[in-house]
């Protein structure tokens, strides 16, 4: 998430609108697929390929036609889906019908499949790994498209979320799927290949998603940079002595980011509990690996605020975004970009 991104393109904003998206081209390879029903699908596929990662691996791959599913992701696969592949056609039979398995695993990867075992059962995953979409690629290429989102790990899928559930989502990489128009898969589709945000092979389709939906800030007399969501036009930002703001035009979402003195000489660490402590309901963090603080709550008047501190010698840099809550399936996600973006000159300079 700390690339920068140099391009800026239109963002699909609500997932709704991603799906009608979706719908509207794949109708072009395949009349009446309902794309709804790819989303168990790819919520599975995050969650069995993380499991499957090995610490050695830093990108996860799922291949195409010309490679072979790896064991421990058929495996994975299998076993995860005892609790959440019903719609997948995932049954307990197959923990130990091997045809059965590899019926099914054929019916939706293009991958070769490896020799089959039975599956051992375990305790099943404390926390969910899911897929939220944020843009549709038409490849070009025979009726292919590219999905490309966010994988989260949340206490259960984001459609079954209340609005507190949202500010604790843990917003884990990027990853890209590819699916092609096929009569024979599943639900219409064969997955054609996934990847997370570290595969450098899909580096590229990566940075123009990156671009798509943020937008890099970089103000170099007050000595930070920040990406911030790309819904923001250029004309609604406004630049003063303290920094940069905007506001949509219907108030249903803000942002800012600016610099002030450190007259109190604060530490982050104080500076962050007392801001939370203030704040009825405030969850508070402190990102070592960032050198930053974080402040979430939400307002009675129905907004979700998340806020980034940064604390130096002689300023105290705040970055925030604020939503309705209703739009928190769709916003989310940028608490995090915001928080990884968010450089300073004085902290990185010590």
């Amino acid at each position: 998430m700390k690339q920068t991104f140099k391009r800026i393109f239109a963002f699909v904003v609500a997932l709704t609108a991603c799906l009608g998206m979706m719908g509207g081209a794949m109708a072009q390879a395949q009349d009446g697929a309902d794309l709804e029903a790819l989303y168990p699908l790819m919520d599975l596929v995050c969650a069995a390929a993380m499991e499957a990662q090995s610490d050695e691996e830093y990108a996860i791959v799922i291949p195409d036609s010309e490679g072979e599913l790896s064991p421990k992701f058929v495996d994975a696969f299998i076993r995860l889906g005892q609790t959440r592949g019903a719609a997948l056609g995932v049954t307990a039979e197959m923990m130990n019908d091997t045809a059965a398995q590899q019926t099914l695993m054929s019916s939706i990867f293009a991958a070769q499949l490896p020799e089959l075992s039975t599956v051992v059962p375990t305790e099943s995953e404390a926390q969910y790994i899911g897929f939220r979409a944020g843009t549709v690629n038409d490849t070009g290429e025979n009726q292919t498209l590219q999905v490309v989102g966010e994988i989260y790990l949340a206490s259960k899928p984001m459609q079954e979320m209340s609005t507190e559930e949202f500010m604790d989502i843990t917003w884990l990489d990027r990853g890209i799927f590819t699916f092609k128009s096929d009569a024979t898969a599943l639900n219409g589709f064969r997955l054609m290949g996934f990847s997370s945000g570290t595969d450098l092979n899909m580096e590229t389709a990566f940075m123009e998603y990156s671009a798509d939906i943020v937008v890099e800030y970089v103000n170099s007399q007050l000595g930070f940079t920040i990406s911030y969501p790309a819904f923001f036009d250029d004309e609604l930002l406004y630049e003063d002595a303290t920094g940069v703001s905007a506001e949509l035009a219907d108030k249903s979402a803000s942002f800012f980011a600016r610099r002030i003195e450190n007259t109190d000489q604060s530490e982050l660490q104080s500076y962050v509990d007392v801001i939370a402590s203030g704040i009825q309901g405030a969850k508070a963090s402190i990102v070592e690996g960032l050198n930053c603080g974080t402040v979430s709550y939400t307002t009675d008047d129905g907004y979700i605020v998340f806020d980034v501190y940064i604390v130096a010698e002689k300023y105290i840099y705040q970055a925030e975004l604020r939503y309705k809550t209703e739009l928190a399936s769709s916003y989310s996600m940028y608490n995090a970009y915001m928080e990884n973006s968010f450089v300073v000159d004085e902290v990185a300079a010590g």
